[in-house]
């Protein structure tokens, strides 16, 4: 006859005490292992990637890269938005000191802007007197090039000067500006640059009088 060193109730010989085989059951329990999430996150992070891919391509396709602030530029039109004119040609630190030196003379920049809007409305209802209701304009790329050496470098240059920002690329892109109302339409091709800012993205450069934004008003 024997006694359990566990809670001291006498057990028949060769034989193990109820309370050894529950304590052995709940300890056999208690290390089961536990499953690993590792595969869930794996299959998170790949699933994330692909969806980055896609809005990477779906951007490319469809007005992504150089081509994004002349789109802009033109919805801003369209839309009589300053704001998103101005996002499509100043670098946004620059932006940044722009909107700095409103406040220090008191001015507030949504003020500022919606003047601007104002002025451009005024501007899309001589374009409806001329082209009918419902006027707008589009834009269709034809060509592009990279800037010529040279080109690129007197750019890169004014940008540091004026901007004090980093040129990393330029183009110089064909395009053709079209505006369609319900009376009449209008359209015409010309040149334009657009550049790539380091750590801001693509702009459309604004200064040059031979291909720049500035001769777009004359495009009609």
């Amino acid at each position: 006859m024997a006694f359990c060193s566990n809670c001291g109730k006498i057990i028949p010989d060769g034989t193990t005490c109820d309370c050894q085989s529950n304590s052995s059951a709940n300890s056999l329990e208690i290390q089961k292992p536990k499953k690993k999430k590792t595969g869930l996150v794996l299959i998170l992070v790949v699933v994330l990637i692909i969806v980055l891919i896609v809005v990477s391509l779906v951007r490319a396709m469809f007005g992504g890269g150089y081509k994004a602030p002349v789109n802009d530029l033109v919805s801003g039109i369209n839309k009589c938005s300053s704001k998103k004119i101005i996002s499509a040609v100043i670098p946004d630190d620059y932006l940044d000191d722009i909107k700095e030196e409103l406040d220090d003379i008191d001015m507030d920049w949504k003020d500022f802007t919606e003047e601007i809007d104002d002025s451009l409305e005024d501007v899309m209802d001589e374009m409806e007197d001329r082209y009918g209701k419902k006027v707008k304009f589009s834009v269709k790329f034809l060509d592009k090039k990279k800037a010529t050496k040279s080109a690129l470098k007197d750019i890169q240059e004014e940008y540091e000067d004026e901007f004090d920002c980093e040129v990393t690329k330029a183009y110089k892109v064909k395009v053709e500006i079209r505006i369609k109302g319900k009376d009449d339409e209008d359209k015409n091709k010309g040149w334009l640059y657009v550049v790539k800012i380091k750590g801001d993205g693509w702009k459309v450069y604004p200064d040059d009088d031979d291909t720049g934004i500035t001769n777009m008003v004359d495009f009609f």
